[in-house]
């Protein structure tokens, strides 16, 4: 297989610049014990012979393309959706490099739609054109509300690559898609991702890579600018989070007898200083708000315990404020109420009158009037959008209150 390889990177370099320099910075690995043809992450290619011995070049050119567009839009190393299994990272990275071929190539020079072995967006009922994160969160859904169920296959082989699920895909509509993808092509599904985590550093080089390249040879048009587009900066709320944390810790100094002085040992009290912060978050309750996003909410709020913060002080808000509870542990269930209309006026009047607090989190989707905030209020504020939609939407003016992000759903 190594001389299939070499063959097939000859080539590239000849007519497939992209390819070719983006396969010359990985390290290309046999792995015998995976239960996948091909797969990428981790800064390597690795490939299982015993899957691919019996197939001719093309074939296993295209598969290799395949793991190369996915590099390009870097689903092994960025925007995971947290919380999601390993088999719908990788079929949400299938459904989106499918759907990104869902028009043939002009020059008829690229991979045709029918051609690629991968399951397409209306398998699962989804529409075009979106997101990976959202093909992804999407599918883990179904998951979750077990509209899979697995079926026997009589070919093992033709269900890893999922070939027989790309070929019935454009027939079945979504009331019979659980009965169409067997559990082979979910275990698949889940060893072709099985090395992906998130890794900046290996994001951005191939960012570098993308940004200094001049011919793309038969990468389709719209594919290249979702590539080139995937390079743009984006607001990670993780990072800004952490961020966020680290401006609003208090520092606070106390003296004692059981640590030395630096400079003249235990003839003086030594210090110590200990990190703690004051933090409140408002979490958006209104009837525009979903279940879902509210759990997401939620799942923000817990993060903070991992950031080190030991205590938070919590308040649901629509048009009127709940009571504020203190959390001191990362909470699996939360009742919920109002969802009613939404006014962020009586988050900001509280923090007036209760201007003990380091910071301020809103969780919200930004669907309410302009607050007037208290000259008085000392907090940092930071407002966490549901979406990007309404991070567009609510950005300009929300930056006249504080730092303003959204999460990835």
């Amino acid at each position: 297989m190594v001389e299939v390889f070499k063959k097939i990177a000859e080539q590239w370099f000849l007519r497939e610049p992209a390819f070719f320099a983006l396969y010359c910075i990985q390290q290309l690995e046999v792995n015998d014990k995976m239960n996948c043809a091909i797969r990428c992450g981790q800064g390597k290619v690795q490939y299982n012979p015993t899957f691919l011995e019996r197939r001719p070049t093309a074939e296993v050119e295209l598969l290799l393309k395949i793991e190369m567009i996915r590099l390009f839009l870097k689903h092994p190393y960025e925007r995971q959706p947290e919380g999601t299994s390993r088999v719908a990272l990788a079929l949400g990275s299938d459904v989106t490099i499918k759907s990104a071929y869902n028009e043939p190539n002009a020059t008829g020079n690229s991979m045709e739609p029918q051609q690629l072995p991968l399951i397409g967006p209306e398998a699962f009922g989804l529409q075009h054109d979106m997101p990976f994160e959202w093909y992804v969160r999407k599918i883990e859904e179904m998951f979750d509300e077990d509209q899979f169920s697995s079926s026997d296959s009589s070919d093992a082989s033709d269900s890893r690559d999922l070939s027989d699920a790309s070929a019935s895909s454009g027939s079945r509509d979504s009331n019979t898609k659980e009965s169409r993808i067997s559990q082979d092509a979910l275990d698949e599904a889940a060893a072709r991702s099985e090395l992906w985590e998130e890794d900046e550093m290996r994001a951005q080089e191939i960012n570098d890579l993308i940004d200094k390249m001049n011919s793309w040879g038969s990468i389709p048009g719209n594919v290249v600018q979702q590539i080139q587009a995937s390079t743009k900066a984006r607001i990670d709320y993780r990072k800004i989070m952490q961020g966020f944390r680290a401006s609003v810790l208090s520092n606070t100094m106390r003296l004692t007898r059981m640590r030395p002085n630096r400079r003249t040992g235990f003839q003086q009290m030594g210090s110590i200083r200990k990190f703690d912060t004051k933090l409140l978050v408002a979490v958006d309750v209104s009837g525009s708000i979903s279940d879902k996003t509210l759990s997401h909410f939620y799942s923000v709020i817990n993060k903070f315990f991992k950031y080190g913060i030991n205590e938070i002080d919590c308040v649901q808000f629509d048009c009127a404020l709940g009571e504020v509870k203190p959390i001191r542990k990362a909470s699996r269930t939360v009742q919920v109420f109002g969802r009613g209309g939404t006014s962020f006026q009586p988050v900001f009047d509280y923090l007036a009158e209760h201007n003990i607090y380091d910071g301020l989190i809103i969780l919200t989707d930004g669907g309410a009037p302009h607050p007037v905030m208290d000259d008085s209020i000392k907090a940092n504020i930071l407002w966490v959008c549901e979406d990007e939609k309404s991070y567009n939407q609510c950005k300009d003016w929300m930056q006249l209150y504080g730092r303003v992000c959204w999460m990835y759903l």
